[in-house]
């Protein structure tokens, strides 16, 4: 009986051993911290603000946070003043990463590289190289598809609080629909919703994707002492939201946590650009 037991139980620690194999396989998780550890990455590139902010721009998926661990992310803000907080984008996308809607499915990127042209200026090439699907077995959400074609994202400070986003297209291979332009960092670190007339709200009343055409709006720091806007042109349509609740993967429990103004984009496009501004509040003198 003992005997039966012991035999069950490797059984069960083998089957849940495979189980995991085949989700680092299609999904990994693990082994991103490993790979970090075994084979460092090289460091972001930096793109300076005055004052207390810059971004970080990485050639890889880091940070590595929440479903999304996997995937590219755009620019990242961080605080130097708060080391506290650090990386302000806990599991948001960035500013500027493309999704590309394509056939009913959406896709994203896995695959990137870098580069700094000038002092002032980050480019970063996605490659269009993941289905975005409803989770399947073993939670299993983003597949690994043939490329799409590549979307060129440039970062450029063209004044002391304003960043200058411009997306090119024309590297795309297929006859895509329609883009989303993700501007997100994190819903902890920026909780309130402010319009274009200065009234607030906490993100918990917009929800998820609320749909919003003011050309201007602001994600507000808890402390009140900064706040990151985008601005696009009259009628572009535009998602505004936020989401911070618990999930878990198979290693354990995370928390989804972004708040983001989304802009939508309808084919045939070349190149869009617009505005982001960070910029200190009253509160941070």
């Amino acid at each position: 009986m003992k005997r039966e037991r012991r035999w069950i139980l490797w059984l069960g620690v083998a089957l849940l051993a495979a189980l995991g194999i085949v989700r680092e396989a299609y999904d990994p998780f693990l082994a991103l911290f490993i790979g970090d550890v075994l084979n460092p990455k090289p460091p972001p590139l930096h793109l300076d603000l005055p004052g207390d902010y810059s971004f970080l721009l990485y050639e890889d998926t880091r940070p590595h946070i929440g479903k999304i661990d996997a995937l590219q992310k755009g620019l990242v803000l961080v605080s130097e003043r708060n080391s506290r907080y650090g990386r302000l984008i806990e599991e948001g996308y960035g500013f500027g990463l493309p999704i590309i809607q394509y056939e009913g499915l959406a896709y994203v990127s896995r695959h990137a590289d870098v580069a700094k042209p000038a002092e002032n200026v980050v480019v970063k090439r996605y490659v269009i190289d993941v289905a975005d699907r409803w989770s399947r077995f073993l939670r299993i959400k983003y597949l690994d598809v043939p490329p799409l074609g590549t979307v060129v994202t440039t970062y450029t400070v063209v004044a002391p609080e304003t960043l200058s986003v411009t997306v090119d297209f024309t590297g795309l291979d297929v006859a895509w629909d329609k883009a989303y332009l993700m501007n997100e960092q994190g819903a902890r670190a920026f909780p309130v919703y402010e319009n274009s007339v200065g009234v607030r709200q906490h993100g918990d009343a917009l929800g998820i994707w609320h749909p919003e055409d003011d050309v201007f709006g602001c994600w507000v720091s808890r402390d009140a002492t900064v706040r990151f806007c985008v601005e696009t042109e009259p009628g572009r349509r535009r998602f505004v939201g936020r989401e911070r609740y618990n999930q878990y993967n198979w290693v354990g429990i995370y928390v989804l946590s972004w708040s983001g103004i989304d802009i939508e984009i309808d084919a045939p496009l070349d190149r869009y650009s617009y505005q982001i501004r960070v910029e200190a509040l009253p509160g941070d003198e």
